[in-house]
């Protein structure tokens, strides 16, 4: 558990788009009355949905950015701006669109699967699909493997699709995202290893069959909460996933979570690494620990 004998790495994402050449100079050019670094420098994409920061400057071109983006991407349908934080407790982020059709439903492929959602009623990050693969390269043949707050099902479906797994398991308390992660288990119809349950993770999880080789706790804040039924349902040795937000360069309280969780079952836990996964504005971002308990 020592600091100095924790590896930290990092992920890049490749999912964040940006034409050839510079998308900021060239709006610069376009609109030269906003100052450069105030617009726009790339945007995440989702199906055929591009989802795009816009500053108070550049609020008034709004739409005409959007429709450059649009012109500029054949295969992209809608525009939408961040209008503001994740909020709620299912995570969800308010998006207004600013060109293209008026919807913020779309279908999504990454990692060799399909995946149906509404960006307006559930939670989904584009961004963590390298760390999604990351997990499924972990998994070891027959393994039984639960996702704690699963969502539409990206984490188990693209692990039963890159792996061995004997079973998947993902449980999610939001109904619309459970809706389609049923909707998307149909859709990956050759997966035939995974299991959706709909609830709270504390109420279902014990009424599993305990003794799984590998859990994950994908919830980006509030996941401790879940670690001791997580712990408990993960066999002796098995591998502990534990997502969490931390200021940049520090994971100090991310271990002292899953420490104080694990000691408080009469158990240890030998962290592996502490691996970097994705950045949550300038000074936070996201960290998974993984353990063997």
């Amino acid at each position: 558990m020592d600091k100095e004998n924790t590896m930290v790495t990092s992920r890049q994402h490749s999912s964040f788009q940006k034409p050839q050449g510079s998308l900021r100079q060239i709006l610069h050019n376009q609109f030269p009355e906003i100052p450069q670094a105030r617009l726009p420098g790339g945007f995440d994409r989702v199906g055929d949905i591009g989802v795009v920061g816009i500053t108070p400057e550049a609020e008034p071109f709004e739409s005409e950015i959007g429709a450059y983006i649009l012109k500029q991407n054949a295969n992209m349908r809608v525009v939408a701006k961040r209008a503001g934080e994740y909020e709620g407790e299912f995570r969800i982020r308010p998006l207004e669109v600013i060109a293209g059709e008026q919807r913020l439903t779309t279908v999504h492929r990454e990692n060799e699967v399909v995946l149906h959602l509404d960006l307006a009623q559930v939670y989904y990050s584009v961004r963590s699909s390298h760390e999604r693969r990351r997990l499924a390269a972990l998994v070891l043949p027959g393994e039984r493997i639960c996702v704690l707050c699963s969502g539409v099902g990206p984490f188990p479906l693209v692990i039963s699709r890159h792996s061995e797994a004997s079973e998947v398991i993902g449980i999610e308390k939001n109904p619309v995202a459970h809706g389609y992660a049923l909707k998307n288990l149909r859709a990956n119809r050759r997966l035939r290893n995974v299991r959706f349950y709909e609830g709270d993770v504390l109420e279902v999880l014990p009424q599993l069959e305990p003794g799984f080789d590998r859990i994950l706790i994908v919830l980006p804040y509030g996941g401790e909460r879940l670690l001791p039924a997580a712990l408990q349902a993960l066999r002796p040795g098995g591998s502990l996933h534990f997502y969490d937000m931390q200021a940049k360069g520090c994971h100090t309280a991310t271990l002292a979570k899953v420490k104080a969780a694990s000691l408080a079952l009469g158990r240890d836990i030998l962290v592996q690494q502490v691996v970097r996964c994705g950045n949550c504005g300038p000074s936070v971002q996201r960290v998974c620990l993984d353990g063997v308990c």
